[in-house]
């Protein structure tokens, strides 16, 4: 009955601790290299070779091989506040993290183009520490999916061009729960695919859609947790507790996490000869993740926790101003509606709102075969409440990123 008890008691914790983490993967800035523009033109763009991830169709463009490396920082913030209990607040959960991503196109013939592309999908570094209102079930997390993304274009005529890609992903998932005692440490490869599609209208207006499949993670790994003593509520109309004995365990433990489908739409006009116009909208079926499953000790002990995540939608407007022959500039700004808004489901690992995104950047012309492209982002993820799992209180979420992109052309 101990063994039983302890092993509900974990299967809970971890279920509850790893309930929003797929909120990470909406950190769409690591992967699409349209920052500058708040992700404005992701999927029309095709002036480098980082369109090999954002819409294949778009290598047709491109003349000759291209080469686009990405390095970047991104400044997370998470705070915590606790309704009723300033002591149960949190410092800064997040902190500077550096990320880079390598996009090439190659030119097979005047009709088809191979690219390959190795980016970061999303995920997050977070250490609340072990004195917060949420450390049972979180102290700190690392979680990261790296995509391999071979994929090939085909110009059907002038006006038509058409892509298609392989997502192999990788993810790993570390966390260390139970005020410090406990640690879980879970990793997967995933398989999915992406489409694309530009039509040049004319030489002013040029629109793109892109398709990625959605992509389902079976993490598993091992979990670890010393003895310790926890206080569990105890059922009825008096409120109460008791304390539990829970012993060292140790054994093998499984999660899911999806990456949900994605569309997005996009158009790119010149409007006079130094100024052009872009803008996306897209589309990402959260609401297909319906729940999330955990399995201890090889399906000896399975719990299930029930989602209530939204689809969610998202639309940018961007412009790009030709200051000098060799000198860009570019902004833009961006909208991200909320995919949970219900406080009960809410979780410490990154908790998201509505975003809102405000964006800059240059792309300067070294020379005809040389471009380097600066960019700085600024991301409200809103101020999210939360009241479960011995939290009641609000985030005050926020990002930044800075970055340059090299781009090169081999003709």
């Amino acid at each position: 009955m101990k063994t039983s008890y302890s092993l509900t008691f974990l299967s809970s914790v971890l279920l509850l601790a790893f309930q929003a983490n797929a909120a990470g993967t909406l950190v769409q800035e690591m992967s699409k290299m349209t920052v500058s523009t708040a992700g404005a033109g992701s999927a029309v763009l095709a002036e480098n070779a980082s369109v090999a991830y954002s819409n294949p169709a778009g290598m047709s463009y491109i003349e000759g091989d291209a080469l686009s490396i990405n390095a970047a920082i991104m400044d997370l913030g998470i705070y915590y506040h606790d309704a009723s209990d300033s002591s149960k607040n949190s410092d800064n959960a997040g902190g500077v993290q550096p990320y880079g991503s390598l996009y090439y196109v190659y030119q097979l013939n005047d009709e088809m183009h191979l690219g390959v592309s190795v980016s970061a999908q999303g995920g997050s570094a977070l250490d609340y520490g072990t004195s917060y209102a949420g450390a049972r079930n979180l102290n700190d997390l690392r979680l990261s999916v790296i995509q391999f993304n071979p994929s090939i274009s085909y110009q059907i005529n002038q006006q038509l061009s058409i892509g298609a890609g392989l997502q192999i992903d990788y993810a790993s998932f570390e966390e260390t729960l139970l005020y410090g005692q406990g640690s879980l440490e879970t990793d997967s490869w995933t398989l999915g695919y992406n489409l694309g599609l530009m039509y040049q209208l004319d030489e002013y207006n040029r629109f793109g859609i892109s398709y990625r499949s959605r992509m389902n993670h079976d993490l598993t790994g091992s979990f670890n947790s010393n003895a310790m003593t926890v206080s569990v509520p105890i059922p009825g109309p008096i409120p109460g507790a008791v304390d539990k004995r829970i012993p060292a365990m140790s054994g093998q433990a499984g999660l899911n996490v999806l990456n949900p489908r994605q569309i997005e739409v996009s158009g790119l006009h010149q409007l006079t000869n130094p100024l052009s116009l872009v803008w996306s909208v897209g589309f990402e079926q959260w609401s297909d993740n319906d729940s999330t499953m955990i399995s201890i000790n090889n399906g000896n002990r399975i719990s299930q926790i029930e989602r209530n995540f939204d689809d969610v939608w998202s639309a940018a407007l961007g412009a790009r101003y030709q200051l000098t022959p060799r000198l860009r500039l570019e902004s833009g700004i961006g909208y991200v509606t909320s995919p949970l808004e219900n406080p009960e489901y809410q979780g410490a690992d990154l908790p998201v709102d509505t975003q809102h995104r405000y964006s800059m950047g240059a792309t300067y012309q070294w020379d005809k075969d040389i471009s380097l492209t600066t960019y700085y982002s600024y991301v409200d993820y809103g101020e999210p409440e939360i009241n479960n799992n011995g939290m009641n209180g609000q985030f005050d979420n926020a990002n930044q990123f800075l970055g340059v992109t090299l781009n090169m052309m081999f003709k």
